[in-house]
């Protein structure tokens, strides 16, 4: 009879283990992480509960004590209940932040779902005062025909390798002329990519853009800013895109071998990042309803100005802070293709805004 309970058992445990959903499987390769909401599929994570200090850090406001209350466990992400519509300002916990999908210093999505969202440590890392002097400058000087610096001649940590995406922008007192951006393994890397590639489709567009960008450059300020991955979004979450998109957050996609974008102003310039993807998927050749496609990979792209170089026309809004949202407000030709693969950086392509 014993034996025949046993078995019973073991058969019913299988079955409950057959039928529960499996881990989305973006979320394999996270194991080093502390939860709060109950772990999807049968993911080994350690509960909140667990971590030294941690859950009081998610119940303040200081996003640096819940880092540090991870990094001295050994892990890397947190998962918590999502709650789209709910406030995320500063004077929210840290984990009704996270479970809002806002914006949290040290913190990046990482995967947004009905069930629960995954934040994990950020660790890109810039001397933002040096960056905010250096970097425009040294996109300026080869936007006017000088060869990119070397790698290592960039100061401080703007050469360390680190993944990243490094937007070069071009704008003029009645707003953004072009803008070019590249992912690449270091800051300095990605500027030079990208500056690059802003030089060649000037050239490539004399016509348009009203002659040689010598004459031009001088009135245009230069803006260098990094655009990050902030959380993929889960198949079963299209629904929750709109509150989930911030207005710091544009959308963006991935395919095996290109990316496309709308950044954070022209994506809420409309009704809504649900209507923004639709736009985004029209103007790249596909249905307008292909949130489902298998090939792609629907993702929160981030904007953070880093560095400004003014033109002579001062074109920069006043009171707009190195680090603000000073995305373009045109069209949704502000899309972006990745060319080539591998480590390699890769210079997106983008239209550009034709001289009046």
């Amino acid at each position: 009879m014993t034996f025949v309970l046993v078995a019973v058992g073991l058969l019913g445990w299988a079955l409950f283990e057959a039928l529960r959903p499996a881990a989305p499987p973006a979320l394999a390769s996270w194991e080093r992480v502390a939860f709060v909401a109950k772990p999807p599929g049968s993911l080994p994570w350690t509960a909140a509960a667990e971590v030294p200090a941690l859950p009081e850090a998610l119940a303040g406001t200081d996003a640096q004590a819940a880092v540090d209350a991870l990094e001295a466990a050994g892990l890397e992400g947190l998962w918590l209940p999502t709650t789209p519509n709910a406030p995320w300002g500063p004077s929210q916990t840290v984990a009704e932040r996270i479970s809002a999908g806002g914006v949290i210093p040290g913190l990046r999505g990482v995967y947004l779902a009905p069930e629960g969202t995954l934040y994990a440590i950020d660790a890109t890392f810039w001397p933002r005062d040096l960056a905010s002097t250096a970097l425009a400058r040294a996109a300026r000087q080869i936007l006017e025909g000088g060869d990119p610096p070397p790698l290592d001649a960039y100061p401080g940590g703007l050469s360390a390798r680190q993944s990243v995406e490094v937007l070069i922008l071009l704008r003029a007192p009645d707003g953004p002329r072009l803008w070019r951006s590249a992912r690449a393994e270091s800051i300095a890397e990605g500027l030079n990519v990208a500056a690059l590639a802003a030089r060649r489709r000037w050239d490539e567009r004399l016509e348009t853009m009203g002659g040689p960008l010598h004459e031009t450059l001088d009135q245009l300020d230069v803006e260098v800013a990094l655009l990050f991955d902030d959380g993929t979004i889960d198949p079963d979450a299209v629904s929750l895109i709109d509150p989930l998109f911030k207005p710091v957050h544009g959308v963006a996609y991935d395919q095996p071998t290109r990316w496309r974008y709308l950044l954070p102003k022209v994506t809420h310039a409309g009704r809504g990042a649900t209507e923004a993807y639709r736009s985004l998927f029209v103007d790249n050749g596909f249905a307008d309803e292909s949130f489902d496609r298998a090939d792609l990979r629907l993702y929160r792209l981030r904007m953070e100005t880093v560095s400004v170089d003014q033109g002579s026309a001062g074109s920069r809004r006043a009171g707009a802070a190195s680090g603000s949202d000073e995305a373009p407000s045109s069209s949704s030709s502000e899309s972006a293709s990745k060319e080539g693969s591998g480590s390699s950086a890769g210079s997106n392509t983008t239209n550009v805004v034709p001289k009046p």
